[in-house]
């Protein structure tokens, strides 16, 4: 995977020694829907398996992002959505006891003592 010269594209390319040879162009909206179909591929493949733990797992956190916070009717929760940077809209929904864990830990947070009252809005 590479970056074509002009930046508006993201060169795919077949691996060396695959047997196949060839690359391909994709625009950003191409890329995104690229994206969004093998996460809705991995996610068929794994439907039936019980969620993996992310104890220990490396991910890479969002600071800047558009994010909205709604009810979800069907279990009575709060639906979290926002605006991935790597992979698009993405949307977790939390039940009645993980709302509560939720505001009980950024209740928490909000009373860290800080020693610059700017030091709230950066990454630790």
């Amino acid at each position: 995977v590479t970056r074509s010269e002009d930046g508006k594209a993201i060169i795919l390319s077949f691996l060396q020694g695959s047997g196949v040879s060839g690359s391909i162009a994709l625009d950003e909206k191409q890329l995104a829907q690229l994206i969004t179909s093998l996460g809705l591929a991995h996610a068929s493949l794994i439907e039936t398996q019980p969620p993996a733990s992310i104890a220990g797992a490396r991910f890479t956190p969002v600071y800047t992002t558009n994010w909205a916070l709604q009810i979800d009717a069907l279990t009575e929760g709060s639906m979290l959505a926002f605006q991935h940077p790597a992979y698009g809209p993405v949307g977790i929904v939390f039940g009645p006891q993980d709302v509560e864990q939720i505001i009980r830990g950024l209740q928490k947070q909000r009373t860290m003592i800080r020693s610059n009252p700017d030091d709230a809005s950066k990454p630790s």
